[in-house]
């Protein structure tokens, strides 16, 4: 074995240990929202809040939500994901900036699956505007995904490139598009506070994990 090819098992070792890491905080996090937390004043205020934004929807919310969530729509992250691994394979030349955004997606979306798939967290107990799992609350993968594209895209602009403008664009559309976009999946009745803040967390955390393990002193004047 090449000394480049050892250096990519050690990358793929750290990246593989640190996911399981992660997952296990994931699940522990679960356990203590869906067992030890239910009936806690954090479980009623999880509750609480569902019930009113349920109450309290309208025509206009409900288009704004639907709007909202569909930023971070499974087949629209899938759909962006592969346009944007394939133009930035053109655009920079290099394997390692689209290599970046698709272990940055792809790990948090399996990470999520297994960790909603162990943790069947029941839907808020309000009627729900659109479909899915009804025990897939826990944690919010629309949350999670809406981190790692959008803060991906950011992570790569500060690291690839030196155009301020595009820089400054992208990390305020990664700051305000994960709250909108788990805002929206809560009015709508899919997800509690809880899920939503821990789907920003797993998100936030496998984000950190990636930019460290594969970028590393990476800079470019590009």
């Amino acid at each position: 074995m090449t000394t480049k090819q050892s250096d990519h098992v050690k990358t793929g070792l750290k990246l593989l240990g640190s996911g399981l890491l992660l997952f296990g905080g994931m699940l522990l996090l679960g356990l203590l929202l869906t067992k030890a937390l239910l009936d806690t004043p954090i479980g009623h205020l999880d509750d609480s809040i569902e019930r009113s934004l349920a109450t309290n929807r309208s025509s206009l919310g409900n288009s704004l939500t639907f709007a909202g969530t569909q930023l971070a729509q499974p087949i629209n992250v899938e759909i962006a994901l592969v346009v944007m691994v394939i133009g930035l394979a053109v655009w920079s030349r290099r394997v390692l900036p689209p290599l970046f955004l698709a272990v940055a997606v792809i790990g948090e979306s399996a990470i999520y699956f297994a960790t909603s798939t162990l943790i069947p967290r029941d839907r808020p107990h309000v009627p729900r505007l659109g479909i899915g799992d009804v025990h897939a609350s826990y944690p919010s993968g629309h949350a999670a995904a809406s981190v790692c594209l959008y803060g991906g895209l950011v992570v790569l602009a500060w690291h690839f490139t030196r155009n301020r403008p595009l820089q400054l664009t992208l990390t305020v559309l990664a700051v305000v598009l994960p709250p909108v976009v788990g805002f929206a999946r809560m009015y709508r009745g899919f997800h509690h506070l809880t899920d939503i803040l821990a789907g920003l967390l797993l998100g936030g955390a496998w984000l950190s994990i990636t930019t460290r393990v594969l970028l590393a002193g990476e800079r470019t004047s590009t």
